[in-house]
């Protein structure tokens, strides 16, 4: 369907103002994440404080207290991820019944020239973006957020080994950030042109399934199949579009693994040569490069949920957008009598909107009370 109104609002302000309703739950899950964040460092510290005590031929009590620690790390994390998922799933239900309730609210109070070009019925379809929603956002909030703690966290434990690590950090952070605003906008646009098509799709097939009998009483027609595929090639070439910004951004993760893998591994092992880090040191160290290379990816395969959500949102939008009907006014009931009203019409005009000619221009019309008129 042709979407002829314009959408005051971009995808991005859209999702802030969707989770802005939601503040306190999200500031738990941030939190949640922080301190799983932290505890996440447990590991390498751990693992090179274990290494450290092997080294020394001393297995004592010590040994023992590390091990423990570190397995009780990685308990309060899987305790935390619960967390994390039963304030989620409180969200979800409220995004669900709260979506419900608005559509139920707007959709008899649309205003009647919003939808003259438009069909409501699949304009409701929109609707079901909403379950988009709620599978998108848990991994956007809860893996998301976990993802770029950790990255925070673990590039400024490795500034701490060596000094070196700053450059390198900062120069992979660069890089990042690059790779996000040359390809971000695009995959935001390409996801949008796929979901229109997919949407006219699914209109067809609705009008399809509504005038069946129609198609069956004239016999054999290959309109049906000929409409149908002609839509679903052009949904194919969106989603091709679509797929080569991510393709692009899964070969960006590939280049940014091997480049942080080798350039840490290269550098890890110079300052081991020079004494400058033991033994220790440089296994806790390639440790958290690959908590960094792990989330780095986690994050780049992540960008297509964050373009499924921000679609949603939009199309969402495409409901609630739409401009309702005035409620004020005056009440029929306050001036209405058991005796027969006299209607009288001085200079009505009226036009649509987006039209260039009145449909009504300058009508005067007068009906007496009791009289019958035909419209």
């Amino acid at each position: 369907m042709p979407e002829t109104y314009s959408n005051p609002l971009s995808p991005v302000r859209r999702l802030l103002r969707l989770l802005g309703q939601y503040r306190r739950e999200i500031r738990y899950i941030i939190l949640y994440a922080i301190v799983a964040g932290l505890i996440n460092l447990s590991l390498p510290l751990g693992i090179q404080a274990i290494i450290g005590l092997i080294a020394g031929g001393s297995i004592s009590a010590s040994w023992g207290v590390l091990v423990l620690f570190v397995i009780l790390g990685a308990l309060m994390v899987g305790v935390l991820r619960l967390m994390q998922l039963s304030v989620m799933e409180y969200m979800q239900q409220r995004i669900f019944s709260d979506c419900a309730v608005e559509f139920a609210v707007r959709i008899p109070r649309l205003h009647l020239d919003a939808l003259r070009k438009e069909h409501l019925p699949e304009l409701v379809n929109r609707f079901f973006d909403v379950l988009t929603l709620q599978k998108g956002l848990p991994k956007l909030l809860i893996d998301g957020s976990l993802a770029i703690l950790q990255i925070i966290f673990s590039l400024l434990l490795l500034s701490f080994y060596h000094p070196a690590f700053v450059i390198f950090s900062l120069l992979l952070i660069g890089l990042l950030v690059l790779l996000f605003f040359w390809t971000a906008p695009r995959g935001l646009q390409t996801s949008l042109k796929e979901s229109k098509h997919k949407y006219k799709l699914a209109f067809w097939l609705e009008e399809v399934g509504r005038v069946a009998a129609t198609f069956k009483l004239a016999g054999e027609n290959r309109f049906p199949l000929l409409r149908a595929d002609a839509l679903t090639v052009d949904y194919l070439d969106a989603r091709k579009r679509h797929w080569r910004i991510l393709a692009t951004q899964f070969a960006g993760s590939v280049a940014f693994r091997v480049l942080v893998v080798g350039g840490f591994l290269i550098l890890g092992s110079l300052l081991v040569m020079n004494n400058q880090m033991n033994i220790g040191q440089f296994v806790a160290s390639e440790i958290l490069v690959l908590f960094v290379v792990d989330s780095i990816e986690k994050l780049i395969l992540l960008l297509e949920t964050g373009y499924d959500v921000l679609t949603a949102t939009e199309k969402l939008g495409q409901v609630t957008d739409l401009p309702l009907e005035r409620e004020d006014g005056v009440r029929v009931e306050e001036f209405c009598s058991d005796t027969p009203l006299e209607v009288e019409m001085r200079n009505l005009s009226y036009k649509y909107d987006d039209g260039d000619s009145f449909v009504l221009d300058q009508l005067n019309m007068r009906i007496a009370a009791g009289e019958r008129v035909a419209v």
